[in-house]
């Protein structure tokens, strides 16, 4: 007999976008140009956004590690395998830590089966984590 289900998947797309600047003179004479034609569409989205321009978002840089082609934000929580939550912070692991792997990948501390849980000592590491316990999905920033 068929049987069928639900599934929640979450998925990562990477998305190419362009990025025009131009001098306010620049934005004021390709709107003109622009609203001489007899667009529609794309070109009267592009008019509209000529015609009010956003004000710039000014965002920190985030702290990021790449590890195994995989980036990580520094701060946030991941969720492992298991259900079992972690962070991480931008200090690598190396020598004299004792207790944990000598990785040189960011340290971490479990925070149990909930994402704002009470986390423990740094004890971990992001590469003995993924490697043991991944793959990590982030569920906070």
């Amino acid at each position: 007999m068929a049987s069928a289900q639900y599934e929640t998947r979450t998925r990562t797309v990477e998305e190419t976008i362009v990025v025009l600047r131009l001098t306010e003179d620049e934005a004021d004479e390709l709107r003109d140009e622009i609203s001489s034609a007899a667009g529609t569409g794309r070109l009267c989205s592009v008019h509209r956004a000529l015609s009010k321009p956003a004000p710039s978002e000014a965002k920190a840089p985030s702290d990021t590690f790449e590890y195994n082609g995989v980036t990580y934000e520094m701060g946030a929580v991941y969720q492992d395998a298991d259900g079992d939550h972690f962070d991480f912070k931008a200090e690598l692991s190396g020598p004299g830590m004792s207790g944990m792997a000598n990785d040189r990948t960011p340290i971490g501390r479990f925070r149990g089966g909930y994402a704002d849980g009470e986390p423990n000592d740094w004890g971990w590491t992001l590469g003995e984590v993924v490697d043991n316990h991944g793959p990590l999905t982030k569920v906070s920033a």
